[in-house]
Order: structure tokens, then sequence, then C-alpha cells
């Protein structure tokens, strides 16, 4: 068989991400916007993964992030895709990927807000990782270039332990914050778990003042629930951050078996008790464990050898915010991931 397309395989997976009655009760008639929305988000590259950001309580539906890494130089979109965001990928397509396989892939992206009726203004995102040098020029690629100077201001102030990892903007939205983000080392982690006030101090060195006591209480109890912790603030237009704290819990889990395990008798269970349990969740909950999937399938290539093409859905965080010290209705991240395999 030929290699799939990028289209053919999201449809693949969002089948399986949907079937057993997960689309009605996760992600509701969202598809019918997010499908055109992902044609006009779609380049060509080796890698993409695709998110499905869902909330666990309310109305069902989706947010959309389409993220891409290994981009030539001079690809180019469809005509009339792209949201605007050709600059953007033309230099992406730049960035010379260093030699050592200890060193993660940068990717970018596109990101819609499908669930509030969004199809036509997209967001823009990079997964820089530890290279930081990266963040200016991606900000100036978007217009958003005088961005740079408060992005730079908040990296000084963050503490050890706490490596902006990702930026995410609506350039041209009115007010929009820059959202910055990353993964907590796990020797911080488990020290705020012994004493919420380390994560106070923390916050007070960031230069975040939207807390008190009792939300210093909930993260910490919260982060004892996973091995791994993503953090997210928002750097607002005039340089301050704003209210928000943004906190997930990520699943480290690569294969299907274990993954359903960890959401049916595992840590997944346990966050989402906790965030039921809190009035964050509902049991929705209860259905995503059946997603989990990945396979292998072999295609032709050009040359007429074998190649691999992996597929893939796989846990990615379940997220809770706390705006002005109020925790927010949790969210779940699904990720459905193709691409070739190194053979």
């Amino acid at each position: 068989m030929k290699k799939p397309t990028q289209l053919q395989a999201f449809d693949a997976l969002y089948t399986i991400a949907a079937a057993d009655g997960r689309e009605e009760a996760l992600f509701g008639d969202s598809i019918l916007l997010a499908r055109p929305c992902l044609e006009k988000s779609l380049i060509d590259c080796k890698n993409s993964h695709i998110y499905l950001e869902f909330p666990l309580l309310g109305e069902p539906g989706f947010d959309l992030l389409t993220v891409h890494s290994g981009v030539k130089s001079g690809t180019k979109f469809a005509p009339g895709a792209g949201y605007g965001y050709q600059p953007m990928y033309d230099w992406f397509a730049t960035i010379e990927e260093p030699d050592s396989d200890k060193v993660n892939t940068v990717s970018c992206g596109i990101e819609l807000d499908i669930s509030d009726g969004e199809t036509e203004r997209a967001g823009a995102y990079i997964q820089q990782r530890q290279r930081t040098e990266l963040v200016e020029p991606f900000l100036a690629s978007v217009g958003e270039q005088e961005r740079a100077a408060s992005y730079l201001e908040t990296l000084e102030r963050m503490p050890e332990g706490w490596p902006p990892a990702y930026v995410g903007l609506f350039p041209g939205r009115p007010g929009t914050p820059l959202r910055i983000g990353g993964y907590m080392a796990g020797n911080v982690r488990k020290l705020i778990v012994a004493d919420p006030q380390e994560l106070g101090r923390a916050f007070d060195a960031i230069g975040f003042t939207a807390y008190d006591a009792p939300m210093l209480e909930r993260c910490a109890e919260f982060m004892d629930l996973c091995p791994s912790v993503d953090f997210q603030f928002d750097i607002m237009p005039d340089g301050s951050l704003g209210d928000t704290f943004g906190l997930s819990l990520s699943f480290n889990e690569t294969y299907p078996r274990q993954a359903r395990e960890c959401m049916e008798t595992g840590y997944g269970a346990q966050v989402m008790e906790h965030l039921q349990g809190w009035g964050l969740a509902d049991d929705r909950w209860k259905l995503i464990a059946g997603a989990a999937f990945g396979k292998h399938i072999p295609f032709e290539q050009e040359d007429g050898s074998e190649g691999r093409y992996a597929l893939a859905v796989r846990f990615n965080y379940a997220k809770v915010k706390f705006t002005g010290c109020e925790m927010r209705p949790a969210k779940f991240y699904l990720t459905l991931q193709h691409g070739e395999v190194e053979v």
C-alpha cells in the first residue's frame, strides 16, 4: 500500500478515538468544523501530531492543535490554506536540528478554538524546549516581535527547575496573552508536594501574584498524583503576568495496554477521581481509556523498498487552570500521532 496522507491518517485515528460513544460524550459535533480547518492547517512534514483538547465537564467539544516537525525548506501550504502562517513555516524550515539524538526536535503548530466556533483566526505555537534563542525569531515570523522582551524578562525570573519549553499566542487578537509553558523538574515537584509554600516562593520569584494558601495546597495535592508536571503562565501585552496559572499532569505510557491500565486502575484513574471529587469533571473520563491505540503499518516507498508508518492515539495530559485562585473545569488532551518510522 502507499503511505497514507495526513488527512487519511487523521480520519483513521479520529474514527478510533471517537468510537464506542466517545464522540457523543467527549467531542460532540466539533468534527464538523474541525475537519475543514484541519485541511487548512496541514503542511508537508515528516511527523504530525494533532491534539484534541476537550472538557471533562459541561458541553462536549474540542479545540484543535496541529503540530509539525521535519518541514523542509521551500514547503508551502496549499493555496488558501495556512491561516497566514506561511512566513512562520518559511522560518521554521530553516532551523538546523542538532546532531545529538538526546536533544528533542523543535516543532511548530497552528491552534484553533473550535469549541468557540472559531474557524477563521488561528493561533501560532512553537515547542522550542531548551532552545530559547528560537522564541524571538518565532515571534518575529508571526508579526509579534515586540513581545520578545517581556518573554525574556520573564525567563530571567524563572527559578531553577522551571524551564519554559513552549510558547503560543493568537497574533492580532486584542489583549491576547503570550502563553508560556514548560516541564517542571521532578525534584522541584517533590519539594512542592512536601511543602506547598515552595510553590508560593517560586511564584514570588516569577512575579505571579494571583495565588493564596488553598490554591498552593490544591496544586501540591494535584502534583502528587502523577510523575510528570507541566506549568503554564500568561504574559499580557503590557508585559505583566496574567492571573491564570495552568497545571497539567502528563501521561508517560507509550504502549496502548499500559495507557489503558493507567486510566482504568493506575495514577490516571486517581487523577480523574480527584478532578471529579473536586467538581471539575464528571464521569465521562471513564470512556477515555478505550481510545488508546498504536500500530505500525508497512507501505511502499518511492524506490520500491518497504517503509513503516506509525499510527497512535495517545493520552497527553489532564489540565486544570486557576484564575484568580479559583479552579476552572478540567480538560484533557488526546494526541493523534502519525509519521514515518526509521527502519
